[in-house]
């Protein structure tokens, strides 16, 4: 019985290599010819495997992207939970702790797919879907920590203020994407300046 778990653990660390080795294949493709440029057989080859392999651990090209939006997304997530967790950061109140992560957001090398994921939302349903979870993941994750930590916005006011924020963050991917020389430091030094007057200061 113990060799029998011992097999299928092997197994399934094998698979979730496999898996993780289409993903990395694929974000290199999606990167240099988008969602719809970027033919199965060009990320089997990125792969090192045979289109009928990576049929073995992913339905379709669509079933590639959802679990590379699940992935992209999730190392973010990480970062803000683990604020969250910080219990000196949360009675000290530190904001710029928490947009100090920020940074991943425009990653130059990440940004570019994260803004692609975005298009490709507003043209597939499934995607729609995934990123409208991770959007109501990290609003929840935000609406608890971040703006519970700022001072005096009524509580009428929280959605718009959060709704402010998801949109300036997703402006400086569109930045950071559209721009290659745009400095990171100063995109996020406004981010930070926007950011306090909307959860600090009265609107």
């Amino acid at each position: 019985m113990a060799r029998s778990a011992e097999a299928l653990a092997r197994r399934q660390e094998r698979s979730e290599l496999r898996q993780e080795q289409v993903l990395d294949a694929a974000e290199t493709c999606f990167l240099a010819e988008g969602f719809h440029g970027a033919s199965m057989s060009r990320i089997a080859a990125a792969a090192k495997m045979s289109v009928g392999h990576i049929y073995q651990y992913f339905e379709s090209k669509d079933a590639i992207i959802i679990a590379l939006c699940e992935r992209r997304f999730a190392g973010f997530e990480h970062l803000l939970v683990a604020v969250e967790q910080d219990t000196h950061l949360a009675q000290a109140a530190d904001i710029d702790a928490w947009l100090a992560q920020f940074a991943w957001w425009i990653d130059p090398v990440r940004a570019p797919l994260t803004l692609e994921i975005m298009s490709e939302a507003g043209r597939n349903p499934k995607v729609a879907e995934v990123v409208t979870r991770i959007d109501r993941r990290f609003r929840e994750i935000m609406r608890r920590s971040l703006i519970s930590a700022a001072a005096g916005i009524p509580a009428e006011e929280v959605e718009a203020r959060l709704e402010a924020i998801v949109m300036l963050s997703h402006g400086m991917t569109s930045r950071i994407t559209a721009d290659r020389d745009a400095d990171p430091a100063r995109l996020l030094a406004a981010f930070r300046a926007a950011v306090r007057r909307l959860i600090v200061a009265p609107a």
